[in-house]
């Protein structure tokens, strides 16, 4: 009696037992169906989620559920930097759940071109992945027709380029007087009379592009030679008093050149010593110094 109630609950109990749901082995189907997962059709080139031929799950999924994914982009050859990181993938696999379907790669296939083909469709020649700011420095503008020196190389694009997204980059004008006509007429107060003498526009003519002082004014060699010599390297008003409002006549005349500022009275008379007439004044000068040039002067016959 004692063995056959032993027995009926032994079976009792058996039966109330949980049948294992988890830790039973997968089916021979169910492995196979895993398998032929993993061995779906990859994309061209070996990119990917399912064509990196690795068959570990959990590279990309967890036990939880198939849905939770961390892929490492980086095995598909195109890394994701900067604001591509944050992007969502929808964004670019457009295909839903599919993404063996291919997705180009260029940056055209997903950034449309503001500038209408100006600078071709390589985003990354100017703008990095952070952001869309131009990275289009001094030596990239080497490749336009107004290489950037002097000033030019300091001064933000927003001062040549007024509208950068819409209107484009090739309208902006190169000429001088587009920027520097206001400089142009303002010359005629401050220094010589650009307008009056009829000097041409193009500043670069005269100018070095770091500083309007210093011009270099090219007829002036032909009245009074500058360089080669000892005039060399000197400014309009070393020489001259003023400049203000000056206009050149063309004539080799003036009446604001000053010799006596660098020729001081005791040498300078002390080398005229046996030129007739000799007297030490600007104007006397001019007699004898002729503004031709390197052509030496020719002194006065001395006197008896």
């Amino acid at each position: 009696m004692k063995t056959l109630l032993l027995a009926l609950l032994a079976s009792a109990g058996a039966a109330a037992a949980p049948v294992p749901q988890r830790s039973a082995p997968a089916s021979q189907r169910a492995a196979q169906a895993a398998v032929e997962l993993l061995r779906a059709p990859a994309m061209p080139h070996g990119m990917g989620a399912h064509g990196m031929g690795d068959t570990r799950c959990g590279v990309c999924h967890s036990t939880e559920s198939w849905k939770k994914v961390t892929f490492d982009h980086d095995h598909t050859g195109f890394p994701l930097q900067g604001r591509h990181a944050v992007a969502e993938c929808s964004s670019c696999h457009t295909s839903g759940a599919d993404f063996r379907a291919p997705v180009p790669t260029s940056c055209a296939a997903c950034h449309r071109d503001v500038h209408a083909g100006e600078f071709g469709t390589r985003c990354a020649s100017c703008h990095d992945a952070q952001s869309w700011r131009s990275r289009f420095e001094v030596d990239a503008h080497r490749r336009t027709n107004f290489p950037l020196s002097g000033r030019h190389a300091t001064i933000p694009c927003e001062s040549c380029h007024l509208d950068l997204r819409d209107r484009g980059f090739v309208r902006a004008a190169v000429a001088c007087a587009s920027c520097h006509q206001s400089d142009y007429v303002r010359a005629g107060v401050t220094s010589i009379d650009h307008v009056a003498a009829g000097f041409g526009t193009s500043c670069r003519d005269c100018h070095n592009p770091w500083s309007f002082r210093g011009a270099r004014f090219v007829q002036h060699q032909a009245c009074f030679q500058l360089a080669p010599g000892p005039h060399a390297g000197l400014s309009c008003l070393d020489c001259h008093t003023t400049l203000r409002g000056a206009v050149p006549s063309g004539t080799c005349s003036t009446n604001t050149a000053s010799c006596t500022r660098c020729h001081q009275g005791p040498i300078t008379q002390a080398q005229h010593r046996q030129v007739a007439g000799f007297q030490y004044k600007d104007r006397k000068c001019y007699e004898c110094h002729q503004f031709t040039g390197s052509v030496p002067h020719a002194p006065p016959p001395r006197g008896g």
